[in-house]
């Protein structure tokens, strides 16, 4: 019985292999879209910190006004500030190399310390979408000096009304002025506003990068679909005949159905084995953290949707039935299960109907071991789910696919 059942798993494997476009559809066309997938939301690599934006700041007048300047704009974390020739920044920027450039001209300390009106050259490149942000940086460090220099010229004016002060005394008062309100102005405490949402309290997550998504929901997904894809072998099997010729030599339908099940197994397990290795590979996916609990999960992840394509086979009655069923299974309840997306940045109501997917038990459990680096402790629920699921699949399957080879 289960030589024969192996014959039966062989003979559909070969079938399979025979079928350039079982190729195409099973292993190629799922690694190219979800490569492509994952490059297009952001690419492939590990989430962190935004990176600074790289701002050119040229300082042509070199005075205690402009550092004030180049000063309030180093403060600023998000900014890397530069300090090029000025024909080094503009020809990055116009390069492409830096979104914005920010110039000093001669004379500007000079001018501030007279009360005379002046000007910062801000240049941006068009294409950046960072523009309005980089803007109002440079305006809150222009806003900076403009607020010491009103400072010290209240200063030398009060002072001018207690004592004579000619030009270069004027001068003289107004720059230690402005010096003592630049260190008072950085000593003082800063007042800051801390922003609150009331939500619900949620536990952290640590989301998967765009690579890890790929891989495992993706994968998850295109495993479901060859699966199902095979099991539309027994509708048509069914359809042509065979399966009542087959019925008639020693073969039995529990062989038969056994070997068409060995057989899904096959094509799921090198699916997403596949999928593991372009992962690992090329995506930069680090699935060596736990390979025995990889390895489970994978297992009995393909074991439940083997189940439930022999269902789906069973109950199908033609081939068009059985595509748009498959369809929907894979497709449909895969973005509902969190395939195409971390699940986790679904509303609530979403996460806990993407609980009755075997999709959901999968990418969760593979990403317990890829994302949070977690063992076979944290993804005991994940394979019993799956187990459990793949039995009740199975069982039901078998009864409905013997009473319809009996009647």
């Amino acid at each position: 019985m289960i030589r024969k059942a192996f014959v039966v798993a062989g003979l559909q494997l070969r079938l399979i292999a025979h079928d350039k476009s079982s190729f195409i559809w099973l292993l190629l066309v799922p690694i190219i879209f979800t490569t492509l997938v994952g490059a297009a939301f952001g690419g492939f690599g590990s989430s962190g910190p935004a990176p600074k934006v790289p701002v050119a700041f040229v300082d042509l007048d070199r005075g205690a006004v402009s550092s004030v300047f180049e000063q309030a704009l180093r403060a600023e974390s998000a900014l890397d500030v530069q300090t090029p020739s000025e024909q080094i920044g503009r020809q990055d920027l116009k390069n492409d190399k830096i979104p914005v450039l920010i110039v000093i001209p001669e004379g500007f300390g000079s001018a501030v310390e007279s009360g005379t009106a002046t000007s910062v050259e801000v240049v941006r490149s068009a294409g950046r979408s960072s523009g309005y942000f980089l803007e109002q940086l440079v305006s809150n460090a222009a806003s900076r000096v403009s607020a010491l220099a009103y400072s010290a010229s209240v200063t030398t004016d009060q002072l001018a009304k207690w004592k004579s002060l000619d030009a270069a005394d004027r001068l003289a008062t107004w720059r230690k002025a402005f010096a003592d309100a630049r260190t008072t102005l950085a000593e003082a405490p800063t007042v800051t506003t801390n922003y609150s949402v009331l939500a619900r309290t949620q536990p952290q997550v640590q989301l998967p990068d765009n690579a890890t998504q790929s891989s495992t929901g993706f994968g998850a997904m295109f495993v479901m679909a060859g699966v199902l894809g095979t099991a539309t072998a027994l509708v048509s099997e069914r359809l042509r005949n065979t399966l009542a010729r087959i019925m008639t030599t020693s073969t039995s339908t529990l062989t038969f159905l056994g070997g068409k099940l060995m057989a899904m197994m096959v094509v799921g397990i090198a699916q997403f084995t596949l999928f593991i290795l372009w992962g690992w590979l090329v995506l930069g996916v680090d699935w060596g953290r736990d390979p025995g609990a990889v390895a489970a999960m994978v297992l009995l992840y393909v074991f439940a949707a083997t189940g439930l394509g022999v269902l789906v086979g069973s109950l199908c009655r033609t081939l068009a039935q059985a595509g748009v069923i498959a369809s929907f299974v894979t497709y449909g309840t895969s973005m509902l299960a969190g395939s195409w997306w971390p699940i986790e940045v679904a509303p609530p109501f979403m996460q806990q109907a993407a609980r009755a997917f075997p999709q959901y038990w999968a990418v969760n459990g593979l990403n317990k071991i890829v994302v949070r680096g977690l063992g076979f402790a944290a993804i005991a629920p994940n394979l019993l789910v799956l187990a459990a699921a793949g039995t009740v699949f199975l069982l039901a399957g078998s009864v409905v696919y013997v009473r319809e080879v009996r009647s």
